[in-house]
């Protein structure tokens, strides 16, 4: 690269408003304005970083200081345009708030709002960051910025807005700039590779505008080491190096295994992406947004949407893929707090696993694969089918029992009975009976499991129901439960029967022995009762 080389964030920036690429509401607001010259005095600028807030203001500096006219379209020709142009008007004074915020730099501006414009029609203060100030420059700017000469203009610019005194926001005209959607930013930078005349694939561009996240000025400083690591062009195994990023065919083929609850090659696929040297992080990202992909999918019947993404829109439920989606943003959250990338990804995906709704025959297939292959004998099969067989009896004994339900103790002992499993059992756990009218029972979940609760998890309590007592529907609401659940109950009899237990082994007369000789404590936490079979 040549030693005058620009970077494309600043050789590519807009000189009008009609080059500028998103932000609509505002460069409409502002085009009408200057068109009828009527102009406030205090502009502010508010958005996230790389949106444009310096650039419009810029643009609308050149636009009431074009010697051809005040107008939405400065001719970019005469002295003055090119002179804000390249940074070098005199009459433009451009101050960065983060290292010029103290008093004595507001007062410089103040005594130096009162001079008339060297050459242009306007004197503009360009105050960038302009959160940054002191309590006491904004004190002493207010008065200046509520009543400048007519000469002068304030176009301010901050990404935290929340941190300005409402004497100043009250003073001036707010504009919020959007964040660029990723269409905007890969329209950008197809416009740029192909004015620079270099090779790009567009899925690789689309990479960058995703990691722009919002901000055009990220996305092209990324397109500018991409440039440069790939000699010239941008493409996408570039890009997959360079960032770390994991390959789509990979994360398809991981989904896949999900979906098809296969839980060990799950574990195995991850193993092989953490031992490639795979971004997990990364992986994790890219599967929670196929999860939205494939939920896209399953709403709009789009020509676009790839077959791949409609294959594996017909292998999961939505309420599912819902659940996944949370706990895949959940997981990135608590990707830093794990032991190990590797633990926190795959702890991820056991507990997308854990709660399948068709989680209770899941279960027993993946046993089956990964305990010792010990098939079982076809008198045992025949057995256990004889045992299943009864279940007219079990029906009518249980209807009965339904209509009968009127506490919370009639409905732990209905739920055993039902001997519901995984997920299920755990949600069924933490309910409580609240009533039974026109035949519909009512429970109460506790709210911290309301998100588990899915309408599908529901339907298979409700199937499980209806497989035993006809009619029967059910209705489930979120609280806090008015009694103990049974998982509660469970949880105290377990914490009291630890309790009994240690304090049996601390009175016995040996352990007393051996603490007085030794002078040694008992670790609490390492007693446990000991079962035998």
């Amino acid at each position: 690269m040549s030693q005058h080389y620009q970077v494309l964030a600043r050789k590519y920036r807009p000189h009008t408003f009609s080059e500028m690429v998103g932000q609509t509401h505002t460069v409409k607001t502002l085009i009408n304005a200057l068109d009828a010259n009527n102009l406030h005095h205090g502009f502010l600028f508010t958005g996230t970083r790389g949106v444009g807030k310096t650039t419009i203001a810029r643009i609308f500096a050149k636009s009431i200081n074009c010697e051809v006219g005040v107008s939405s379209t400065p001719c970019g020709k005469c002295a003055t345009c090119v002179e804000i142009d390249k940074g070098q008007s005199v009459d433009i004074i451009e101050i960065d708030a983060a290292s010029n915020r103290g008093i004595d730099d507001i007062r410089g501006i103040i005594e130096n709002a009162q001079y008339v414009p060297t050459k242009d029609r306007y004197k503009v203060f360009i105050i960038d960051e302009v959160h940054q100030l002191t309590k006491d420059s904004f004190n002493a700017l207010l008065k200046t910025l509520e009543e400048p000469p007519e000469h002068v203009k304030f176009l301010l610019a901050t990404t935290d807005p929340q941190k300005l005194p409402i004497t100043v926001l009250s003073r001036c005209l707010q504009f919020t700039l959007n964040q660029l959607t990723h269409e905007e930013i890969l329209g950008q930078l197809k416009f740029i590779m192909k004015a620079e005349g270099l090779e790009f694939e567009e899925l690789a561009l689309s990479q960058i505008a995703d990691f722009g996240n919002g901000s055009m000025r990220d996305a092209l400083s990324l397109l500018d080491q991409s440039i440069a690591y790939g000699n010239g062009s941008v493409m996408v195994k570039d890009i997959k190096a360079m960032l770390g990023l994991v390959h789509h065919d990979d994360i398809i083929s991981l989904a896949t295994h999900l979906f098809n609850q296969d839980a060990e090659a799950v574990i195995n696929f991850v193993k092989e992406l953490s031992h490639k040297g795979e971004n997990l992080a990364h992986a994790l990202k890219d599967l929670t947004s196929l999860f939205h992909q494939i939920s896209i999918a399953q709403i709009i019947d789009n020509t676009q949407i790839s077959d791949e993404i409609k294959a594996l829109s017909a292998q999961i439920s939505n309420q599912d893929l819902q659940l996944f989606y949370h706990m895949g943003i959940n997981g990135s959250k608590e990707l830093p707090l794990a032991p190990s990338e590797q633990i926190g990804f795959e702890m991820t995906l056991l507990r997308m696993l854990a709660f399948h709704s068709n989680i209770e025959t899941v279960t027993e297939k993946k046993t089956l694969k990964i305990a010792p292959k010990a098939k079982p004998k076809p008198e045992a099969k025949k057995k256990q089918k004889s045992e299943s067989v009864p279940k007219p009896k079990k029906k009518t004994n249980k209807v009965k029992i339904a209509f009968n339900i009127n506490s919370q103790q009639d409905w732990e002992d209905l739920s055993k009975s039902l001997k519901f499993t995984g997920a299920v059992e755990m949600l069924i756990k933490n309910t409580v009976f609240d009533s039974v009218f026109n035949e519909v029972l009512t429970l109460t979940l506790d709210e911290q499991f309301k998100s588990l609760m899915t309408d599908q998890m529901q339907l298979n309590i409700q199937n499980t129901l209806q497989d035993h007592f006809s009619k029967i529907s059910l209705n489930i609401i979120f609280g806090k439960p008015k009694v103990q659940t049974l998982a509660q109950k469970e949880i105290q009899t377990k914490d009291e029967k630890i309790a009994k237990n240690q304090k049996d082994f601390l009175s016995n007369k040996g352990v007393q022995e051996l603490q007085k000789i030794f002078n040694a404590e008992v670790d609490l936490k390492s007693i446990h009762e000991i079962t035998t079979n």
